[in-house]
């Protein structure tokens, strides 16, 4: 008997930064990748989320920092898995909690109140084209699984150069990273 596994009721994405960060395009870039993610993970398991929150802090570690954190919660007239929409939604409440002269240490994304994608209740008033956005992104989920992860991606989520967490001590993945199997010379 195999047990299959259950939807998640929520779904985070978030990170620290690399740096702290001052400006709101660094923020906005990762922002937009957590909401990217946050929407792959939904169509990954074939849901779709009612509810977004977004967040973001500064580093209560440093007290002779200026001290900032903040989250809003926004309700979506439609569930949805697009990454187009909750792209959308997350900038637009970013840019609502944001406040210049703070530096920022994490931001994220939180999606919850997940239904199956079968269960989303429409609206009339929805001036999405939900059939067209729904095979916009299965065809960019086939691209990314056939050519690797983000080969497509929507133009928002940038090159990530400046606020990515930086990976320079990594630990050694010996049975997943081909580059790091131990080579014996005989």
């Amino acid at each position: 008997m195999e047990l299959l596994p259950t939807a998640k009721k929520a779904i985070c994405t978030s990170r620290s930064f690399g740096e702290l960060q001052t400006e709101l395009e660094p923020i906005h870039e990762a922002v937009a990748n957590f909401a990217s993610s946050c929407a792959a993970k939904l169509r990954q398991q074939k849901t779709c989320a009612k509810t977004i929150m977004v967040f973001i802090h500064t580093n209560s570690f440093k007290p002779n920092d200026p001290q900032y954190a903040r989250n809003i919660v926004y309700k979506l007239p439609v569930a949805t898995n697009s990454s187009i929409e909750l792209i959308k939604y997350a900038l637009a409440l970013l840019d609502l909690i944001y406040q210049e002269g703070f530096r920022y240490k994490k931001a994220g994304v939180i999606v919850s109140e997940i239904v199956p994608e079968t269960r989303v209740q429409c609206s009339l008033f929805d001036g999405v084209d939900r059939v067209k956005q729904d095979a916009l992104m299965h065809a960019m989920d086939e691209i990314n699984a056939r050519f690797g992860s983000n080969a497509v991606k929507i133009a928002t989520l940038g090159t990530g150069a400046r606020w990515k967490l930086r990976q320079e001590k990594l630990s050694p993945c010996y049975t997943t990273r081909w580059s790091d199997i131990i080579k014996i010379k005989v």
